[in-house]
């Protein structure tokens, strides 16, 4: 069978409405992402397994805020120009704080009650090679490449792939950090990953990712989503960026061109030398203004001339007045 995309997509939906056990559903959950956009309010509900975007279109009975624990009421709903799935929201019951989030609250005053935020290694003055554990896909490995070639192209970026969402993204980001301090071949590290939700950056608030960047012996500059995002890592690290372009920013010194170096040399050096031959100018004039007004010398090669028998044919001289010199040729 041969369908297009429309067809699909309105064979989907038609299956959505005709099964009664997607109409009239009660789910309890946590509150994540939550926005208001046009006239309806955007959340994501989540539990300890799995998310489900949802979407209420009453803001008065939808108040929400990430974090609260709540009871809704509605129906699953398949968008299909988008083909995608949301949960429309009819009623909803807060039923308190969720468990997620008290248990990050937990963890993040157990580990300040340690002193992990408070320790903080200071960055290297001279940068030659970076480690970064992120992902070898997406922008945020380029991005970091590009602003290091722009600012200092002579900075090594050395990667250790990692997951940065998932079920291994909490291994693989740990064991980077690991391997980058075990063979200390990189000067400082960078932790990134692009923007997301509050799932997508769920790993970089477990205590193991926390606990592996707090105990780095090498500085590490926290690059985790966007500038208002804020993760456990953010609190435990030497250093926050607001993304991982503004880490590079931060920690790679701009390279002085070596046409610069060249021209501010040559400037300093003509400013030196114009300054010595107005000097040696100004003592000449002065040595000049001892004689009488009527002093004449004449010098050939630097020498004073005592006798016409020292000169000959094409000698070239100098005539020395009080007020100055010239330059003559004898002829004969």
């Amino acid at each position: 069978m041969e369908l297009s995309v429309t067809q699909l997509n309105n064979y989907i939906k038609s299956v959505f409405v005709a099964e009664e056990m997607l109409h009239n559903v009660l789910l309890t959950g946590e509150v994540s992402g939550a926005s208001v956009r046009g006239n309806g309010v955007w959340f994501t509900l989540r539990d300890r397994e799995a998310t489900i975007p949802c979407v209420c279109w009453e803001q008065s009975r939808c108040a929400v805020k990430n974090g609260d624990q709540v009871t809704v009421r509605g129906t699953v709903d398949y968008w299909q120009k988008a083909g995608k799935i949301n949960f429309n929201v009819y009623a909803l019951v807060k039923t308190g704080a969720g468990d997620l989030l008290e248990q990050l609250k937990a963890l993040t005053e157990k580990l300040k009650k340690e002193g992990l935020f408070d320790k903080k290694k200071a960055m290297p003055a001279k940068v030659k090679r970076i480690g970064v554990v992120s992902s070898r896909y997406g922008a945020v490995i380029h991005d970091i490449m590009n602003v290091t070639k722009r600012r200092n192209p002579s900075v090594d970026i050395v990667l250790y792939p990692a997951a940065v969402q998932g079920e291994n993204a909490v291994r693989e980001v740990c064991a980077g950090i690991d391997y980058f301090n075990r063979t200390k071949n990189v000067d400082l590290i960078i932790v990134a990953r692009g923007g997301g939700s509050n799932e997508d950056l769920s790993c970089f608030n477990t205590e193991n990712i926390a606990r592996a960047v707090a105990g780095s012996e090498l500085p590490i500059v926290a690059a985790v989503g966007h500038e208002t995002d804020f993760t456990l890592v953010d609190y435990v690290a030497d250093l926050r960026a607001p993304t991982p372009s503004a880490a590079a920013e931060m920690v790679i010194p701009e390279l002085i061109s070596q046409k610069d170096v060249v021209l501010r040399l040559w400037s300093q050096m003509k400013y030196s030398i114009t300054s010595r031959l107005q000097q040696v100018r100004t003592q000449a004039l002065g040595f000049l203004n001892l004689f009488p007004k009527d002093f004449v010398a004449v010098a050939k090669n630097g020498q004073v001339v005592k006798s016409v028998r020292d000169l000959h044919p094409k000698d070239k001289l100098q005539i020395c007045f009080n007020d100055g010199r010239i330059g003559v040729t004898v002829d004969e």
